[in-house]
C-alpha cells in the first residue's frame, strides 16, 4: 500500500518539477541582473518579449534601501569604452511609457542588443552633500 502511495505523489511530483524547471530556464534566458557591493544598487536586463514594443533588451536601475540619494548618472560601459550615459532624471512617467522615480530612485535607462560579459553600469550618486560612484557588473 505505501508502494501505491509514494507512485502516486511521484506521478504530481515530477510534471510539478519540471514545469517548475521550465519557467526557470524561461525567465533566466530573458532576463539578466546584478547588485553592487554594498547591495544598494540592482540592475537588472530583461529581453521585451511584447511584440508591440521595440525588440531588444531593456536596462533597469533600482535603489535597495531608501536612503535619500540624488543619482546623478547612469554610466554604461562595456569592455571600458562608454556606450550610454545619463545624467538628468525626471520624476514621472516618459512619452515612450518608461517611468523614473527619484526617491528611491528607479529607472529605465537602455534598449539595445543582450548584454554582453564586460558590461558595467556605474551609479554616480550624491547623499549627504558626498558623492559616490558604484558599479554593476553583468553576469
Amino acid at each position: 500500500m505505501g508502494y501505491m502511495i509514494r507512485n502516486k505523489y511521484l506521478k504530481i511530483i515530477i510534471p510539478l518539477a519540471l514545469i517548475v524547471a521550465c519557467v526557470y530556464w524561461y525567465y533566466s534566458s530573458i532576463v539578466i541582473s546584478g547588485t553592487s557591493d554594498n547591495g544598494m544598487w540592482k540592475v537588472t536586463y530583461s529581453k521585451n518579449i511584447d511584440p508591440s514594443e521595440p525588440y531588444g533588451w531593456e536596462g533597469h536601475l533600482k535603489q535597495g534601501n531608501n536612503d535619500n540619494a540624488t543619482v546623478k548618472a547612469i554610466v554604461v560601459e562595456v569592455n571600458d569604452k562608454v556606450k550610454t550615459r545619463i545624467d538628468s532624471f525626471e520624476e514621472g512617467r516618459a512619452e515612450d511609457g518608461e517611468i523614473t522615480v527619484l526617491h528611491p530612485f528607479s529607472d529605465d535607462f537602455s534598449l539595445g542588443p543582450k548584454p554582453s560579459k564586460g558590461t558595467v553600469v556605474s551609479v554616480v550618486w550624491e547623499h549627504n552633500g558626498k558623492t559616490h560612484t558604484d558599479t554593476v557588473k553583468i553576469r
